[in-house]
């Protein structure tokens, strides 16, 4: 449909009449009416009913009104955001992270972003992944990157997320464990699981370099490596993912659609390089 005409039924229904809509517009009532005539021969119904006082929505116009409001705010929002992207205006973007993912993506994100968006202002929240993940939910945060070890767990239907990377966990062992001296195990091998609440990757490692049992771990978790422990695949690891988000309900901006862009690049060269080998 046109867009043209789409937004001349917005303008007619949010004013109540043709009169009012043309003044909007600046067009003439008769051009309104022709707008009209013209979309409600594409949509095959009538669209609007003529009162006395102005004019009533039909079913069918109910209908369209409710999807022609979607496509106008985006293109109003796309609009602004390239005008604001040529006037160099991108302001504030916060962004949250979990400390993983902060650590293994967004130095080279923020590279990214601030050679292509140089006016940004980022604004960074480390945080566990619930609650980055709760934040974006929330639109308290732009954008937000977060670990889950709960590989293709229903997304927070609040939020649009993408899966940046995904790969098995690797096993964290002491260098004088039995198993160490094997360059690939199964999951099978390890025994029980140590009975740790402890959500920090780097406080599991600490455990394991401690001699306190063995780790299931996200490889960059691991980078630096502590003394005393080394890394192994093991089949039947359970899988981590690297996830990014926005929010579902705001259109995004130009800012957040950078920064998401910048952690895809900044987290795609090291799966790249798994997938070659």
């Amino acid at each position: 449909m046109n867009l043209t005409r789409l937004q001349t039924f917005v303008e007619v229904v949010r004013r109540g009449t043709f009169a009012g809509a043309a003044d909007a517009l600046s067009f003439t009532p008769s051009a309104v009416s022709q707008q009209m005539a013209k979309l409600e021969a594409e949509a095959g119904a009538p669209l609007l009913e003529r009162e006395a006082g102005g004019v009533r929505l039909t079913e069918a116009g109910r209908l369209l009104h409710e999807h022609a409001l979607g496509i106008v705010g985006a293109v109003q929002q796309a609009r602004a955001g390239l005008d604001a992207l040529l006037l160099d205006e991108v302001g504030r973007l916060r962004i949250g992270a979990c400390p993983v993912a902060a650590a293994a993506v967004l130095p080279g994100a923020l590279r990214l972003l601030r050679r292509r968006l140089p006016s940004a202002e980022p604004v960074l929240e480390e945080a566990t992944a619930a609650a980055t993940a709760r934040a974006v939910g929330e639109a308290r945060l732009e954008v937000g990157v977060w670990v889950s070890v709960a590989a293709g767990e229903a997304a927070d239907p609040r939020t649009v997320q993408v899966v940046l990377r995904r790969e098995p966990l690797v096993v964290a062992l002491p260098a004088d464990h039995p198993l160490a001296a094997r360059d690939a195990l199964d999951v099978h091998d390890l025994g029980a699981e140590p009975h740790w609440r402890v959500e920090s990757p780097r406080t599991r490692l600490a455990l394991v370099a401690a001699g306190e049992g063995y780790a299931l771990v996200p490889e960059p978790a691991a980078d630096p490596l502590p003394a005393g422990v080394v890394l192994r695949a093991a089949s039947g690891a359970p899988q981590w993912e690297l996830r990014a988000a926005r929010h579902a309900h705001a259109f995004p901006s130009v800012g957040t659609l950078a920064a998401l862009d910048a952690l895809r690049t900044a987290a795609a060269p090291p799966l790249a390089l798994r997938q070659a080998a």
